[in-house]
């Protein structure tokens, strides 16, 4: 029997998201979150810190690089 894994999640981040960072939200909750509120607004909610780090930081290298939407793959 062989087991086949795949990464958790594929995240399509928007254009103008901007740099995220990690926010404790209500609930004592991990977030990357970029900052802004409204419109603009892009929060990916996270199991943990450690978990909520690695997704900042994928997410702000993958950004640096691009200027269009982005596909992330979340471990």
């Amino acid at each position: 029997m062989s087991f086949v894994t795949s990464p958790m999640a594929k995240i399509t981040i928007p254009p103008n998201t901007g740099k995220v960072r990690v926010a404790m939200t209500l609930g004592h909750k991990y977030t990357v979150w970029n900052g802004k509120q409204g419109k603009g607004e892009f929060s990916l909610h996270c199991r943990d810190r450690k978990q909520a780090e690695a997704i900042a930081a994928k997410i702000n290298a993958t950004k640096k690089q691009q200027k269009a939407e982005v596909v992330i793959e979340i471990d």
